[in-house]
């Protein structure tokens, strides 16, 4: 009996330390770690007009993306956001030709579509609540850009 107390006693408290370890929202440091974690290079971090942060990286291979905060509260210098939206944009000849690769392009893992001017943008949202675990969120940067890199090899 005593063996069961302390393995249901032990149980809740890992159960306790796991949710302390998952990111209910994130800050710019937090993103600037976990894409540093996942291998991206962050190149620079700011406000939107909006006030809302975002971070801008570049993969190993070459890409060039940002991450935007989405459902952000805070001092307009300390904002934490409930929301990630990872995109990059591939500029083409003509939006003829971007409605063309959207009709061939097909990932589940991220959103494509007509970003105006002849851009096709590549995006995938993130959702912070009831949290996400650091790791997982490194895991879903790198599907993110490396989906995104087969698309540009293919463009």
């Amino acid at each position: 009996m005593a063996a069961a107390g302390a393995l249901a006693l032990g149980l809740s408290f890992a159960g306790v330390a796991q949710a302390q370890s998952l990111l209910s929202d994130w800050s710019v440091a937090d993103m600037r770690l976990a894409l540093a974690a996942a291998g991206e290079t962050v190149l620079s971090d700011g406000r939107l007009d909006d006030g809302n942060p975002y971070v801008s990286a570049k993969s190993p291979g070459g890409l060039k993306f940002t991450v935007t905060g989405r459902v952000c509260t805070g001092a307009v210098n300390a904002k934490r956001c409930k929301g990630a939206l990872l995109e990059t944009r591939f500029n083409l000849d003509s939006d003829a030709e971007v409605e063309s690769w959207i009709k061939q392009l097909d990932f589940a893992a991220v959103s494509i579509s007509n970003g105006g001017d002849s851009d096709l943008l590549v995006s995938r949202y993130l959702i912070f609540d009831h949290g996400i675990h650091p790791e997982n969120l490194q895991i879903n940067i790198s599907v993110f850009t490396g989906v995104a890199e087969e698309i540009w090899s293919k463009l």
